[in-house]
């Protein structure tokens, strides 16, 4: 049987954004882990007029410890980001961001990078959300597919939006935007919540899968909550997944010491990992 392997482990950044980018990179070597996923918060990356300068140093910094990036995470969770807006404006400033973010990708020769639905708002109609969130995704899908880049698009929490919470809303956006450059990704903490599995969600998606977020429990370090990590990484061998997975802490009393938190995560993934049958 196929087996996860190490290759395909990614690490985010996120839980280091009260660090410097060099403090996250050192942390990596140290660690081990020669992939990252790079969540474009301040102060690690902002992707704004200067992006080409910036993608450019982050690459040749990069490159100088032996590190690839794998993903581009481009943070648009809420205000003032949000493909899913009412309003053209907004709407539209958060569709030549994610562009960018698409043509940053290409100078940190990373083949992907995961995107969110949006949200409406609560009391207004769930339908015109949606229907704007997907003319974004098949705008973005398109630039995406021109310069070739695989998009995939995660399942969040209700706390983040009212669109794509769950495999069902997952597999309706992905299927009505229908572009080969927009996949879906799968996060265990989101599927834990909603009291699904990984099985289910291969079953409806199969290989419209791009990438998994390979996580603990409220997104903790890996140990410290109730996620089964052998039975994630079983199901996924059984599925025969040889895609991109990421690593990632968002528990923010994590974000005060994230190497620790991070070198727990991958020593305990790592071993998972060699204890597979």
């Amino acid at each position: 049987m196929q087996k996860i392997n190490i290759n395909q482990i990614s690490a985010m950044n996120i839980s280091y954004q009260f660090f410097s980018f060099e403090y996250f990179l050192d942390s990596m070597v140290t660690i081990g882990c020669k992939n990252i996923d790079i969540w474009t918060g301040y102060p690690h990356f902002l992707v704004d007029d200067d992006y080409e300068t910036k993608a450019r140093k982050i690459r040749d910094q990069c490159d100088s410890v032996g590190i690839n990036v794998r993903n581009i995470t481009p943070k648009v969770i809420g205000w003032p980001l949000n493909i899913a807006d009412k309003s053209e404006k907004i709407r539209g400033n958060a569709i030549r961001y994610i562009k960018r973010c698409i043509d940053a990708a290409e100078i940190l020769g990373a083949p992907s990078l995961q995107l969110v639905p949006g949200t409406g708002l609560y009391d207004e109609p769930v339908e015109d959300a949606w229907k704007l969130s997907r003319e974004s995704l098949s705008i973005l899908s398109e630039y995406a597919l021109n310069r070739k880049k695989q998009l995939a698009l995660e399942a969040i929490q209700i706390l983040e939006s009212n669109l794509v919470g769950n495999k069902s809303q997952l597999k309706k956006m992905v299927e009505e935007v229908n572009s080969p450059a927009l996949g879906a990704v799968v996060d265990t903490t989101h599927m834990e919540k909603n009291g699904e599995t990984l099985d289910e969600y291969f079953d409806i998606l199969g290989e419209k899968i791009k990438r998994v977020h390979l996580n603990e429990s409220n997104q903790l370090p890996w140990g410290e909550g109730n996620n089964p990590l052998n039975v994630y990484i079983s199901q996924l061998n059984r599925h025969k997944y040889n895609g991109p997975i990421t690593i990632e802490i968002c528990s923010k009393v994590h974000y005060l010491n994230p190497h620790n938190a991070m070198k727990k995560t991958f020593d305990y993934v790592i071993d998972a990992l060699a204890r597979q049958i």
